[in-house]
């Protein structure tokens, strides 16, 4: 090809890139103004707040010492989040499948080190944890309605198809997606539940809890290993909560709390620590009693979720400047994550 050929089929390269990339055509499209249009200045704001957000919590990634201008795109994101007019918005709904796809990266490209356990946060209080041997998730929830959700078919997925097993903690449809546990069902993977959740659905789900702690080897065929599951007789007022701690091959614990709040519970959370060493506590911002919490379960690193959970109303969207105050005097390091943001608890770093 001479070089005449070779600028002319650069320069269709070039315009092709440019015109067909959705962010260079949003810049030529966007108006100078949004007189009599508020709902599409709100929009307009809403994106450029969310991508400026994660654009800083990028810089400043998750730390149990959080620095200000983390603190402030955290903030941020509350502000956003607690506005209704925004709910149902494509604004919110693209920023919710965006941090899911920040994960599904992360799943695909990096791999955690020996004695890691690399916690990614999804919405609500989901999570998905994972050692060199396994990749475990927790109430992975895709937000919005089942009717419409924020998180699209194909990105669900393909994050599922990156996980060995599911542990749901109790039926609330923020916790329990069903279309979820489906996927995970049909790709052969094990889904654990409370008793009365989903019992006709399919073979693959196991429903776990007794009375006292429970004590089960969970075999993954496919990566032919086994988890140690702890399940704890937690509740959510009346609710029954299972409360799962759960040991991978590499000995490290991930304790999950789904919506633990019932006051009686407090005689076995406070000896929790008599029975197992956690290591990473994966706790919803909310739990009652939290500094009485965390010296019964006295874990290595605590990770809080449930923020922002948009199907409550605006007082019940705890936001995250709300965690910083409650989680002030907590004897263990804590991180506070956005969704889509990722941690690494190192065992050999924080216990012995």
């Amino acid at each position: 090809m001479n070089t005449k050929h070779v600028f002319r089929a650069s320069t269709l390269i070039c315009c092709f890139l440019f015109l067909g990339n959705p962010f260079f055509a949003q810049e030529i499209q966007r108006p100078l103004n949004y007189w009599r249009n508020p709902d599409g200045l709100l929009q307009e704001q809403a994106v450029l707040l969310f991508e400026q957000a994660h654009t800083i919590l990028e810089k400043y990634p998750p730390s149990a010492v959080a620095c200000e201008e983390r603190k402030l795109a955290l903030f941020s994101l509350d502000a956003l989040l607690h506005d209704v007019r925004l709910d149902n918005t494509k604004a919110l709904k693209d920023y919710v499948e965006r941090r899911f796809l920040h994960v599904l990266e992360k799943l695909n490209n990096e791999e955690p080190n020996e004695n890691e356990m690399r916690v990614h946060k999804l919405f609500n209080h989901g999570f998905i944890v994972r050692t060199p041997s396994v990749t475990i998730g927790f109430d992975i929830f895709r937000g919005g309605q089942p009717q419409n959700p924020f998180v699209s078919d194909s990105v669900i997925q393909s994050i599922v198809s990156r996980c060995d097993i599911l542990f749901v903690s109790h039926e609330h449809g923020d916790h329990a997606d069903q279309s979820v546990a489906q996927i995970f069902c049909d790709q052969g993977k094990m889904v654990i539940t409370p008793p009365g959740l989903w019992e006709n659905m399919s073979s693959n789900i196991k429903h776990l809890r007794k009375e006292n702690t429970i004590t089960e080897k969970i075999d993954i065929p496919t990566k032919n290993i086994a988890l140690t599951v702890r399940v704890f007789p937690g509740h959510q007022d009346s609710v029954t909560n299972n409360v799962y701690a759960v040991t991978t091959p590499e000995g490290i614990t991930a304790m999950h709390t789904g919506d633990q709040y019932n006051a009686a519970d407090m005689q076995w959370i406070t000896r929790v620590s008599d029975e197992v060493k956690v290591d990473v506590f994966l706790v919803h911002c909310w739990m009652p009693e939290i500094e009485k919490t965390v010296d019964g379960i006295n874990p290595g690193l605590i990770i809080i979720g449930h923020e922002n959970e948009m199907n409550h109303g605006v007082a019940n969207r705890e936001p995250y400047w709300l965690t910083f105050r409650r989680f002030a005097n907590v004897s263990v390091p804590y991180i506070v994550m956005a969704w889509g943001e990722s941690f690494t608890f190192t065992k050999s770093q924080n216990r012995p």
